[in-house]
């Protein structure tokens, strides 16, 4: 923008040197006295609450350097040292600790500018008609004061408040991002050590097969056939014993990474009770769909950011009209020899912009393109909204059948293998239909447990999708003994 300083578009009025003298020492007073405070307009109270405080309950503490973790950890415990420790949540909120302090770089555009110079020098003169030492100290004083901009400030303030709103709302999308990545975490580690102790189990069964299979050649009713195919058994049940055992170590270290210490610390974990699915299970796809637009951070977040669009059109077409300021001026001199002088100047100052290279007309052009983009955004999450929460949904119908059935299966199968055990020892079963009942077992208490696995995911998974992913999912678990 250029600013003209004819005599069309400036007015000046000369005053006394004392009264502009005064006036600059009360602005600088003034200034001076905001200056001394780190926060004047008390931007800190516009930031999101601290990540420790995601859960707004009273009993959660605030993150503690260095870090303790509790042995044995509850999900409860996990979850609030991931929203301490992880990176993320440190990122995301010092991005909304940022958009807090450009609220404040708006609001200071309302203020007068205040600008203080001074300087000292000698000159040294020699053969000349003023020859000799000169010694000058000069200071000034200048204040700038914007009146009127066609409503730039007030452009820009809401743009600052609306992108704030939407680092605010981006920090809770990646608190919850990272409140699920950890449950699933424990939940993995949970369901790994279930699985080593199922191939446990199995491998103590495919022994009691392969002592019956002995006992019987021994007793002259078997062949060695049998004998080897119930130590092969053996022999496998073992190497998915060890492969669980390798699994479970994995998701140890995973958890640990999660919560923020090193990956080689052994955590141990609370069994935990099944998370309560029926207020999400039980309601209706459309009220999921209508709470999901309300609550969803990500999708309030784009909401944030198209008003944030549109006061940066506003911005932009502000920049390119004239704007009204205050301005006004003290200046000193002090010359030793010579004469001290002092002069003070206040004025109004109209600036019009008369021809920008055409920038104007193209940054208004792009502040709407921008605009548009936005929009396009939010309506594309709000599509994708609807999707999560429908594939969320139906997820947790299926796996909440799915592990109702590998109940039933387990269950089946226990008994199946109790039955050809039986029959094995008493001499009427075969070695095949023993180790087939076997094999089915294991195979069940696997599925069982990664069915289990799966449904309080899901849980999860649903509760995010409605942007519902808070204390109260988890408020209602109860424990179990360590493990």
């Amino acid at each position: 923008m250029r600013r003209l300083h004819g005599p069309d578009s400036m007015s000046t009025m000369s005053h006394s040197p004392s009264i502009a003298g005064t006036v600059g020492v009360v602005v600088l007073a003034a200034a001076l006295s905001a200056f001394a405070k780190d926060d004047p307009f008390d931007t800190d109270k516009l930031r999101p609450p601290a990540p420790s405080q995601f859960w707004d309950q009273p009993a959660v503490q605030p993150c503690a350097t260095p870090v303790a973790v509790p042995d044995p950890l509850t999900l409860l415990d996990t979850i609030e040292l991931a929203l301490c420790n992880n990176p993320r949540t440190r990122e995301s909120w010092s991005a909304a600790k940022a958009s807090a302090a450009q609220v404040g770089v708006a609001r200071g555009a309302y203020l007068p500018n205040v600008t203080v110079t001074g300087g000292v020098q000698t000159t040294d003169q020699r053969n000349t008609t003023l020859s000799g030492r000169r010694d000058q100290a000069t200071g000034s004083i200048a204040l700038n004061y914007l009146l009127f901009d066609f409503g730039g400030r007030d452009g820009a303030l809401e743009q600052a408040r609306q992108s704030l709103f939407a680092a605010d709302w981006s920090h809770n999308f990646t608190l919850q991002t990272v409140l699920q990545d950890a449950a699933s975490a424990y939940f993995q580690l949970f369901a790994n050590e279930e699985a080593v102790i199922a191939a446990r189990t199995a491998e103590e069964s495919a022994q009691r097969s392969l002592d019956a299979a002995r006992a019987r050649q021994k007793a002259g009713a078997a062949t060695k056939a049998d004998v080897l195919q119930s130590q092969t058994a053996l022999s496998q049940s073992q190497l998915v014993r060890v492969q669980a055992e390798g699994g479970a170590a994995s998701a140890r270290g995973v958890l640990a990474n999660r919560i923020g210490v090193p990956s080689d610390r052994a955590v141990r974990i609370v069994a935990p009770a099944d998370l309560p699915a029926r207020r999400l299970a039980d309601a209706q796809l459309e009220q999921l769909v209508q709470t999901a637009v309300a609550r969803r951070p990500d999708l309030l977040s784009a909401e944030a950011n198209v008003r944030a669009a549109e006061s940066n059109v506003r911005v932009q077409e502000a920049a390119g009209k004239p704007t009204i300021s205050a301005f006004g001026t003290g200046n000193a001199i002090h010359n030793n020899p010579g004469l001290d002088s002092r002069s003070g100047t206040i004025g109004v100052q109209i600036s019009i912009p008369l021809f920008t290279g055409f920038q104007s007309t193209y940054r208004i052009r792009a502040a709407r393109e921008q605009l548009e983009q936005q929009q396009a955004t939010r309506d594309r999450l709000r599509n994708d909204v609807s999707l999560d929460v429908w594939q969320a949904f139906q997820d947790l119908r299926t796996q909440n059948q799915s592990l109702t059935t590998a109940g039933d299966l387990v269950a089946s199968a226990q008994e199946s293998y109790d039955v050809a055990l039986g029959r094995y020892k008493a001499g009427v079963g075969t070695v095949t239909d023993l180790l087939n009942a076997q094999s089915a077992l294991a195979a069940a208490n696997l599925q069982r447990i990664q069915a289990r696995f799966s449904w309080n995911v899901a849980k999860i998974t649903l509760a995010k999708a409605i942007g519902g992913l808070d204390a109260d999912l988890f408020n209602e678990l109860t424990t179990a003994a360590p493990r």
